[in-house]
C-alpha cells in the first residue's frame, strides 16, 4: 500500500477546512509541501537508503484520524502535570494531541522578554518569523507536517534575556480513537539570549494507536545559547516521526540531548544549519530499547562556515528483540576551514535477539580540519561483570550498574543539574524494568 497517496487525497479533499482553521502564515507553505510529496511519489520503506530499520510507509499507513475541524479535546492540566520531575524551577505548557492549551497563570510566570503561546496565535502576530523555513520541505516528514499543521507551541526569548528556568512543553495524546497529530514547535532565541527547554512526549490514553508527526524549528541568534532536551516516554502503540532543524547564527551554542525510555517505533532526524562562524553544536542521544521497539536516530550536519565545532555522542542499550539504528553524516564543505567535528556511536546488545545498525559518515572537502568518527557495538564487559560479582554484587544489579555507567556521559551532557539528576533516576527505574513513565512529565517546583 502506498501510504502517501491517502494523505495527498485527504489534504486535497479537506484543504479548504484546513486553511480556514489556520493562519495564513501556516497555510503559505502547504502548496510547496504538496508538490514535494507528489514528486516523492512514495514514503521511504525499510531497506531504502538511510532507512535500514524503519519504514515510514508502514508507519503512516494505518488509518489514523486527524483533527482537521479542530474538535476540542478536554484535558485536566492538574492531572497532566502530576509528575516525577520535581525540584526544578520552570514554566510548563501543554500540547493536547496537536493543540496548544493555555494554562492559568502562565503569562504571569514568564519573565520579561519571554513569550510562550499558541503557534497559530504567533503566526498571526508575527507572520514575518514564519517566512523562513528552517526544516526542508523536501523531507517527507516535514512536508506531511506542513500539509496538516494547524497549531503548536511558540517560544521566543528576546535579545539579551537569560532564561535560567527551563520551559517545559508536555505533549500528550488523549484521543479515544487512533489519531495522528501534526505537531509543530517553533523556538526563537534572539541575539545574546539564553534558553533551556524540556520537551516531554507522553500518552494519557494507552489503548489506541497514535502517530506523532512532529517538526521542531529553532533559531539561535548571534552569541545565543539554546539547551534543548527531548524525552520520549510513550507506549508500544505510539509511533513518532520527528525532524528537528536548528539554524545557528554567528557565535551561537546548541546543546541538544534526546532520551528514549519507552515507545513503539521512533524515527528522529536532526538537521543543524550554520548561518555564521564560530558556532558550537553538541548532539547527544540515549536509547534504552526493549520488547519489539524500533528506534532510529539520524543526524545530517554540513559544516559550511569556518571555525565551527560539532560533537555527537549517541548510545544505545538494546534488550529483548528491540532494534536500533544510527546514521550520522557530517560533511565539511570547501571553505569551512578550522572545523572541529567529532562523532561517536556506542551500542550495547543485552540480548541475542537485539539488533543494531550503525552508519557514521565523514565527508571532507577542506584542509585545516580536525575530524573524527567511530562506531562500536558489543556486549557488557564480562571481566568487569565477574569482578563485581566476586565482590558480592548480584548479577542483575551488576549488569544494571555497568549499563548506567555506560550511559553516564550522555546524561552528563545535560547542563541543568536538577533535571540531570531526575532523568538519571528515570533511567535507573527504566533499567530495573519499571515503567518509569512519570504519568506525564511534570511540574517542577516553582
Amino acid at each position: 500500500m502506498n501510504a502517501l497517496n491517502q494523505y495527498i487525497e485527504l489534504f486535497e479533499s479537506q484543504q479548504a477546512t484546513i486553511d480556514a482553521n489556520a493562519p495564513e502564515a501556516l497555510n503559505a507553505r502547504r502548496q510547496a509541501a504538496l508538490e514535494a510529496l507528489k514528486q516523492l511519489k512514495k514514503l521511504p520503506e525499510k531497506g531504502d537508503e538511510g532507512f535500514e530499520m524503519i519504514s515510514l510507509n508502514d508507519m503512516f499507513a494505518p488509518d489514523y484520524g486527524l483533527n482537521i475541524s479542530r474538535v476540542h479535546f478536554p484535558a485536566d492540566a492538574q492531572k497532566a502535570f502530576t509528575c516525577d520531575i520535581p525540584n526544578v524551577s520552570r514554566m510548563s505548557v501543554l500540547m493536547v494531541n496537536d493543540a496548544f492549551v493555555a494554562l492559568p497563570g502562565l503569562e504571569n510566570n514568564l519573565p520579561d522578554g519571554v513569550e510562550v503561546m499558541s503557534l497559530a496565535k504567533a503566526a498571526t502576530l508575527y507572520p514575518e518569523l514564519f517566512k523562513d523555513s528552517i526544516a526542508p520541505v523536501s523531507n517527507p516528514v516535514v512536508a506531511l507536517n506542513y500539509l496538516f499543521v494547524q497549531d503548536g507551541v511558540f517560544i521566543r526569548v528576546a535579545k539579551g534575556v537569560r532564561l535560567e528556568k527551563p520551559v517545559q512543553v508536555l505533549s500528550i495524546f488523549n484521543a479515544s480513537a487512533p489519531m495522528m497529530a501534526a505537531r509543530r514547535i517553533k523556538i526563537v532565541v534572539e541575539d545574546d539570549a539564553k534558553a533551556s527547554i524540556l520537551l516531554c512526549d507522553h500518552p494519557r490514553v494507552n489503548d489506541f494507536d497514535y502517530l506523532n508527526c512532529r517538526v521542531i524549528e529553532a533559531e539561535t541568534g548571534r552569541n545565543a545559547s539554546l539547551e534543548l532536551y527531548d524525552l520520549e516516554e510513550s507506549t508500544p502503540r505510539t509511533r513518532r516521526a520527528s525532524v528537528t532543524a536548528v539554524a545557528q547564527h554567528h557565535g551561537s551554542n546548541l546543546n541538544l540531548v534526546s532520551l528514549f525510555l519507552n515507545g513503539g517505533m521512533t524515527r528522529n532526524e536532526y538537521l543543524p544549519v550554520y548561518r555564521g562562524e564560530q558556532c558550537t553544536t553538541r548532539l547527544g542521544g540515549m536509547v534504552i530499547g526493549g520488547g519489539a521497539q524500533i528506534i532510529d536516530n539520524a543526524v545530517f550536519l554540513t559544516h559550511d562556515h569556518p571555525h565551527c565545532t560539532s560533537e555527537q555522542l549517541f548510545k544505545y542499550a538494546l534488550f529483548d528483540s528491540s532494534q536500533g539504528a544510527f546514521e550520522g553524516k557530517v560533511t565539511v564543505a570547501e571553505g569551512a576551514a578550522y572545523t572541529n567535528a567529532h562523532q561517536s556511536n556506542r551500542n550495547l546488545l543485552a540480548s541475542e535477539n537485539a539488533r543494531m545498525h550503525s552508519q557514521p559518515q565523514l565527508i571532507i572537502y577542506c584542509d585545516e580540519v580536525k575530524a573524527a568518527h567511530g562506531s562500536a557495538t558489543g556486549q557488557l564487559d564480562e571481566k568487569a561483570l565477574f569482578y563485581m560479582r566476586s565482590r558480592g554484587i548480584p548479577e542483575a544489579e551488576a549488569r544494571m550498574m555497568l549499563i548506567n555507567a555506560f550511559m553516564n556521559d550522555v546524561l552528563e551532557g545535560i547542563e541543568h543539574e536538577a533535571l540531570r539528576e531526575r532523568l538519571r533516576c528515570l533511567v535507573d527505574k527504566r533499567l530495573r524494568g519499571s515503567e518509569s513513565t512519570c504519568q506525564s512529565c511534570a511540574a517542577l517546583e516553582k
